[in-house]
């Protein structure tokens, strides 16, 4: 079983690199990222939301084939970009088993066109970041800060807001949504989720704020293993 792991807004595939340490002798867990950042540095950045999918559905078609199993972990933005790609192999009749939703909210609350205009003021994206903790106030006020990572920041921003939701059919697969206790992005509303799948949905709660990847990495890595040893036979 393959788990293919999708960042956050400003992220990359280091902010898996402890939970992939915990859950390597159980599956194989591949962070991927976007362009403009981590291996892919040299790439430029994605604005636009759909561009973004097709970018991460290419990297994954790369790893696997329509009848091998596989699995999605996304966080925050990844968590969109997840949901939203697990549409696409589902309608291209891919073997997905399960979709893991983190530090979320439902994919239709994501919409907000503002986050196109936010994105080119630093102020007010740099306000973001500190409302949503996990980033020390001195590093955003690094000059190395600014430069490297404040462009890749701005940009998610950018492709968030440019995400549009529509109606389509329900996703065939269960979902694991799980969100930090003092999140104050996350929505845990069951019966809500329910109306995007019609297989099982489970909401838990982890201590935390929106960034608890890190502290709660051996909590997750027992609900992804708990999860898959119901769909297909892996994990020790």
């Amino acid at each position: 079983m393959k788990l293919f792991c999708v960042h956050y807004a400003g992220g990359s595939a280091i902010a898996f690199q402890s939970l992939l340490k915990v859950l390597q002798d159980e599956l194989e867990v591949i962070p991927i990222e976007l362009p403009g950042r981590g291996k892919r540095i040299d790439s430029e950045l994605i604005f636009d939301f759909k561009d973004a999918c097709m970018d991460l559905v290419s990297i994954i078609k790369e790893r696997v084939n329509k009848k091998e199993n596989f699995s999605l972990l996304g966080h925050s933005m990844g968590s969109l970009l997840s949901f939203e790609i697990a549409h696409l192999f589902q309608e291209e009749r891919y073997s997905l088993s399960h979709i893991f939703l983190t530090g979320t909210k439902l994919p239709y609350q994501f919409e907000n066109k503002s986050l196109i205009e936010i994105s080119q003021r630093n102020d007010e994206v740099i306000d973001r970041i500190t409302k949503l903790g996990g980033t020390p106030p001195e590093l955003l006020e690094h000059p190395y800060f600014l430069k490297m990572y404040l462009p890749i920041i701005k940009a998610d921003l950018h492709l968030i807001g440019s995400y549009k939701y529509k109606q389509k059919g329900k996703l065939e697969i269960p979902i694991t949504v799980i969100n930090g206790n003092d999140d104050p992005l996350a929505n845990n509303d069951l019966d809500k989720w329910l109306q995007l799948t019609t297989n099982k949905v489970e909401v838990l709660m982890v201590d935390g704020g929106h960034f608890f990847l890190s502290e709660q990495k051996e909590f997750l890595s027992k609900s992804i293993c708990l999860n898959l040893k119901k769909e297909v036979s892996i994990c020790k």
